[in-house]
């Protein structure tokens, strides 16, 4: 892959990854002005734009995209491909196979995922082929649930035997790569991966994923931490959502959660 020139349109922990182990010509826009390296008086323009902030409410509404001016002006300049990190949350728990192209009610997703979906509408009304990655849990280095159970923090965990889905940050960075430049060499305004309403949308996935109490006894044995015998005995769970992709299927490096979380604390 050649080299890419990236916006990071703000700095969270995929963005920090990506810009850490990617090597690409990163410009940040952030909040932070110690951290924003971008300068709109000079010639940088982005072969991908990535917006990972979640949603902004001022006055009950929400005002993402953050900087829209200065990426319209860009985008007017010379078209990229604009992606945007959103998450699995959007899909509602029912007994009910999800992908990319599965009609969703609005009214039946939970109020979390509402955001995150009425966020997506915001954003495809400036940018309508933008590149919407529905991501699981995001993990690792530094930030995983086994760091979670060492401290002693339970409050994130499911009270039923779930599945959670989740991603390791290293592949969930691989996606976004790989995808972002199928779009530019196939056409920055085309609909490439069509999913329900949206022109373009991939679910952030993986294809095998584990109830939440076999996560939890493989992390006991593995790292030799204890965990509240309630977490091991959850109750089989009332539905049984499950996430697909009719895309997403590159080589990670971390499908196998085992590998994820042991590659995580190393």
């Amino acid at each position: 892959m050649s080299k890419l020139k990236i916006l990071l349109c703000g700095l969270g922990y995929t963005s920090q990854y990506l810009y850490q182990n990617f090597e690409h010509e990163y410009k940040i826009l952030s909040r932070d002005k110690n951290r924003t390296n971008f300068n709109v008086n000079e010639s940088f323009y982005p072969d991908i734009v990535l917006d990972t902030i979640p949603p902004v409410y001022e006055n009950h509404q929400i005002i993402n995209p953050i900087y829209k001016e200065i990426l319209l002006d860009l985008y007017n300049k010379k078209p990229y491909v604009y992606i945007h990190i959103s998450s699995t949350s959007i899909y509602p728990e029912m007994d009910k196979e999800f992908d990319e192209k599965t009609p969703i009610e609005v009214k039946s997703i939970s109020e979390r995922g509402r955001k995150r979906w009425d966020l997506e509408e915001r954003i495809i009304s400036f940018f309508p082929y933008a590149l919407i990655l529905r991501s699981g849990g995001i993990y690792g280095p530094g930030r995983n649930l086994v760091l979670s159970l060492k401290n002693q923090e339970y409050n994130h965990l499911p009270q039923e035997n779930k599945v959670v889905y989740r991603i390791h940050v290293y592949d969930l960075c691989q996606i976004l790569l790989f995808f972002g430049q199928i779009l530019l060499e196939r056409g920055i305004e085309k609909s490439v991966f069509p999913g329900y309403k949206r022109n373009n949308l991939i679910n952030a996935v993986y294809s095998q994923n584990e109830p939440i109490v076999d996560v939890l006894k493989f992390i006991k044995n593995q790292f030799s931490i204890e965990i509240p015998e309630k977490f091991l005995f959850l109750e089989k769970p009332k539905t049984n959502r499950v996430i697909k992709s009719l895309y997403n299927n590159i080589n990670f490096r971390y499908m196998d959660y085992r590998k994820g979380f042991i590659g995580s604390m190393h």
